[in-house]
């Protein structure tokens, strides 16, 4: 998608949600790097992510590149289909999570 790879991946979470958990998971089963940044620790990553969820703190915010595009507590089809846009080779059809 990009002249240099796939567009990195930032993830704004918390250690205790589930949808942060299932995102990282699912992440981590791929090979796919990221940075994680708490925002219960980061009072900056929560207003940032405040600002894109339109004053709420919803976890998982995963932006990928520079503000190319972000999304919002994907399920697993959807983070997959993100990930494909941001020029990752994601399989079809099966689900590693």
């Amino acid at each position: 998608m990009t002249h240099g790879g796939p567009l990195p991946i930032r993830m704004y979470a918390r250690p205790d949600c589930e949808d942060s958990e299932l995102a990282r998971e699912r992440l981590r089963a791929l090979g796919i790097p990221f940075i994680e940044i708490n925002i219960d620790e980061d009072e900056e990553a929560a207003r940032y992510v405040e600002r894109l969820n339109r004053g709420f703190r919803s976890t998982p915010t995963i932006v990928f590149g520079d503000e190319a595009f972000y999304i919002v507590e994907p399920t697993v089809e959807q983070l997959d289909e993100a990930l494909r846009q941001a020029g990752y080779a994601i399989p079809t059809g099966e689900n590693l999570a």
